[in-house]
């Protein structure tokens, strides 16, 4: 290939325009990735990782957000989830849940920090699990929490919004790790 000829540097220019786009548009891509937490799937359901803030108010602001930063909170129709205590591990066991619509059971540690999520189609169910990212540890206190999927079935804090009951405080239960 002569390199002298115009036509042949366009293309060697054109190849590595190709090429710098794309090695932006993967690297951007990772980066969203990294910030939303990650999300990694299961035959059974999808978890995700990360540390966010805490919600223990149940309360939105004028424009229907929740002042620690989450999305904003919808209110639960028959939504309801009972977790009993139980050992440390990679998993949780919830003993029952009903979902209206598809939604998550998030599970947050006592700093908020969500150790994993599984989204689960509406219905009823018992004795299911949500894998985790980040184990239990034993003797500490942990929270199940409920969310509305925006649509995209991926977990996402900003954007899935937590689901409240009838009183206005927010749907989900507390348990402990043995």
């Amino acid at each position: 290939m002569d390199m002298n000829k115009g036509s042949n540097q366009a293309v060697v220019i054109l190849v590595i325009i190709v090429l710098v786009i794309g090695a932006w548009y993967v690297g951007r891509k990772q980066a969203i990735t990294a910030l939303s937490g990650g999300v990694a799937s299961s035959a059974t359901s999808d978890t995700v990782g990360g540390t966010y803030p805490s919600n223990n108010s149940g309360k939105t602001d004028a424009n229907g957000k929740n002042p620690q930063g989450d999305a904003s909170a919808v209110i639960a129709g028959s939504e309801s989830v009972q977790v009993a205590d139980q050992p440390a591990g990679a998993e949780v066991k919830v003993s029952s849940l009903a979902l209206s619509e598809i939604g998550w059971v998030g599970i947050r540690d006592n700093e908020g920090r969500v150790l994993g999520a599984g989204r689960f189609d509406a219905g009823s169910f018992e004795n299911v699990t949500v894998p985790l990212l980040r184990a239990t540890a034993a003797g500490d206190s942990y929270q199940v929490l409920l969310y509305a999927d925006d649509g995209d079935k991926e977990f996402d804090l900003h954007k899935d919004a937590l689901i409240l009951g009838s009183d206005g405080g927010i749907a989900g239960t507390n348990f402990k790790a043995l």
